[in-house]
C-alpha cells in the first residue's frame, strides 16, 4: 500500500501547468494566454476557492460516510474535465473565454473539495490498522517527498514544453493523462480503505449527523491548532500566488521571454529546485520534530520563522533585490512543507478518528475561505499599488494573526 500511496502522490502533482498558471492567465492570447488583469485573476482564483470552500465540509462528511477511495476517484475525474476546459478557454473571445474558465474553475474546485483530507485520512487509517500510528509524521512526510519530487519533475517538463512550443495550452492537455491514471489507481485501492465509518455502517449504523458534528470538536486543543494552520497556510498560499509575476518581471527585465524563450526554462528550474527542497524538508519533518523537542515546539518555531521570512521577502522585493526575495520564497516553501507532516500528526492526536476526512476538510475549508475572500482584494492592491504592497499586506496579516493566537493561548493557559 505504501507504494500505491506514493504513486498517488506522484500522479496528483503531475500538473505541468502549475508553475505557469498565473502567467497563463496574465499572458496575451498570442502565447496561448488569457490576457486577464490582476483583479480578474484574483476574482477567478477566489471563485475556485469559494466553490471548494462551500463543498469541503459537506464533501468530507459524505466521504467519511460513503468512502474515501470513491471520493478521490471522483476528484481525479473532475480534473479530467477541468484541465481540457482551461486549454479550450485560452483560444476563445473575451465573454466565452471567461465562461469556459469559470467552468474549468468549477470542476477544479469540486475536485479539490473531494481531495482535501481524504488521502491523508486513508494513510492515517491504514497506519492505525497496521500498528504504525506512532509513525504518522514519517509516513506523511515520506509520501509528501514523492509528491514534491513529482512536482519538481513536472515543472521541468512543463518548462520544456513552453520553451519548445511557445504556448501554455499543451500543459493542460498533458496534465489530463496522469489525472485519468489517478482514477484507475484509486479504484485499485482495497475497499477496506474507504474508512472506519463506511466499514462499520453495516454492523452498527452511522451516528446521526448532529452527534457526528459535536464529536468533531470534542477534544481540547483542536481549535488552537486549526486557527494556527489557517492563518499560516492561507497567507503563505496568497504570497505564493505573486511569485510567478515577480519571476516574470525579473526575466523580462533581462530580455528573457517566457513562451518560446529561455525564461520558461528558468521558471521550470526554479520550481524544480523549490519543490525538490520542499520534498526533502517534508521527508526530514520527523527529525526536525525530534530536534525541536516535540511536535508542538517544532510547529510553533516554524510559524514564527515563517512570519519573519515573509516580512523579509516583502522587504527585499520592494528594494529591488529580486534574487534575495526569490530565495526567501524557497525558504517559505521549505518551512511550509516541513511543518505540514508535523501538523497533520498533531491534528491526528486530537481529531475524531472515524471522521478524519471531515476534520481535515474543515481545516482545509477554513484556509480556502481565507484565500477566496482575500484574493480579489489583493489583486486590486497589486493593480493599484504594485506587487510589493500586496506582499507587505499579506505579511502584516500573518504576523497580526499569529500574535493574536499567541496572546489567546497564553490567556487560556494562565
Amino acid at each position: 500500500m505504501l507504494l500505491r500511496f506514493c504513486l498517488y502522490s506522484i500522479l496528483k502533482n503531475l500538473r505541468f501547468f502549475e508553475p505557469f498558471f498565473i502567467l497563463f492567465l496574465l499572458a496575451s492570447p498570442e502565447t496561448g494566454g488569457a490576457g486577464l488583469s490582476y483583479f480578474r485573476i484574483g476574482t477567478l482564483v477566489g471563485y475556485q476557492k469559494l466553490i471548494t470552500g462551500l463543498l469541503e465540509i459537506p464533501s468530507g462528511l459524505l466521504t467519511d460516510r460513503f468512502g474515501r477511495r470513491s471520493a478521490l476517484a471522483a476528484c481525479f475525474a473532475c480534473y479530467c474535465i477541468a484541465f481540457p476546459l482551461y486549454a479550450i478557454g485560452a483560444g476563445l473571445e473575451s465573454g466565452a473565454q471567461l465562461a469556459v474558465l469559470y467552468g474549468a474553475q468549477t470542476f477544479f474546485g469540486i475536485g479539490e473539495a473531494l481531495r482535501t483530507g481524504s488521502h491523508k485520512a486513508i494513510i492515517l487509517d491504514w497506519a492505525d490498522r497496521t500498528g504504525r500510528s506512532d509513525e504518522a509524521t514519517r509516513l506523511i512526510g515520506f509520501t509528501r517527498l514523492f509528491s514534491k519530487i513529482s512536482a519538481s519533475v513536472s515543472a521541468l517538463a512543463g518548462a520544456f514544453m513552453v520553451y519548445r512550443l511557445g504556448t501554455f495550452v499543451p500543459l493542460f492537455w498533458a496534465a489530463t493523462v496522469p489525472a485519468a491514471a489517478g482514477v484507475m489507481l484509486l479504484l485499485s485501492y482495497p475497499r477496506s480503505l474507504e474508512g472506519e465509518m463506511r466499514r462499520n455502517a453495516a454492523k452498527s449504523g452511522v451516528p446521526p449527523i448532529r452527534e457526528r458534528v459535536r464529536a468533531l470538536g470534542a477534544t481540547p486543543g483542536m481549535y488552537l491548532l486549526l486557527v494556527q494552520s489557517v492563518v499560516f497556510e492561507s497567507q503563505i498560499k496568497l504570497a505564493q500566488h505573486y511569485l510567478q509575476p515577480f519571476l516574470y518581471e525579473m526575466l523580462t527585465a533581462r530580455n528573457l521571454m517566457i513562451a518560446g524563450g529561455g525564461g520558461a526554462l528558468v521558471i521550470g528550474a526554479y520550481y524544480a529546485a523549490q519543490d525538490f527542497l520542499a520534498g526533502m524538508a517534508s521527508w526530514g519533518a520527523s527529525r526536525a520534530e525530534r530536534l525541536a523537542g516535540g511536535g508542538r515546539r517544532a510547529n510553533g518555531m516554524i510559524l514564527l520563522l515563517g512570519g519573519a521570512v515573509l516580512i523579509a521577502v516583502a522587504s527585499t522585493l520592494s528594494a529591488g533585490w529580486l534574487g534575495a526575495g526569490i530565495a526567501g520564497f524557497i525558504l517559505l516553501a521549505i518551512l511550509q512543507n516541513m511543518r505540514r507532516p508535523i501538523f497533520v500528526s498533531l491534528f491526528n492526536q486530537v481529531m475524531d478518528k472515524p471522521q478524519r476526512a471531515t476534520t481535515l476538510s474543515i481545516e482545509s475549508q477554513s484556509r480556502t475561505w481565507s484565500v477566496a475572500l482575500l484574493s480579489p482584494l489583493f489583486g486590486w492592491v497589486a493593480d493599484s499599488y504594485g506587487l510589493s504592497a500586496t506582499l507587505y499586506m499579506i505579511a502584516a496579516l500573518l504576523l497580526v494573526g499569529l500574535s493574536l493566537i499567541h496572546v489567546s493561548a497564553r490567556r487560556r493557559g494562565g
